[in-house]
């Protein structure tokens, strides 16, 4: 999607939307063509996978932070990270993935005990209460 469509349809939108993974950067946990849902309300952390606006570019990344230093950082072993020098803007962070002839995988849920939203690195399964 090109930074405009993406301004004009998701830009100012407060609700999960979806967009398609392009390219191999994070794989193997996303896979190219993968389906994300994006949650824009959701708070970025440590290991979360984002949507980040840096330097005027978008990157689907997992966010990383190693003392008082940001990262976005590739999944795919060949492609660069990212140091984050500067102010960044997320978009939102993903919460699930679809990928064709599988389930969904579920990136966050909710700690029955402590009511809670867990972060799953691996994603899994939503749990049917």
């Amino acid at each position: 999607m090109s930074k405009e469509a993406f301004e004009n349809n998701c830009g100012t939108n407060s609700e999960p939307f979806a967009l398609q993974n392009l390219g191999n950067i994070m794989e193997p946990e996303f896979s190219e063509n993968c389906i994300l849902i994006i949650d824009p309300n959701m708070k970025i952390h440590s290991r979360a996978y984002a949507v980040v606006r840096y330097s005027d570019e978008l990157y689907f990344r997992q966010y990383i932070e190693r003392g008082n230093n940001k990262f976005l950082v590739p999944l795919n072993t060949q492609c660069d990270e990212i140091e984050l020098k500067s102010y960044f803007e997320t978009i939102g962070c993903i919460i699930q993935q679809k990928q064709r002839k599988q389930k969904p995988l579920h990136y966050y849920h909710l700690n029955s005990k402590t009511k809670e939203m867990d972060f799953t690195i691996s994603g899994k399964e939503k749990i049917k209460e």
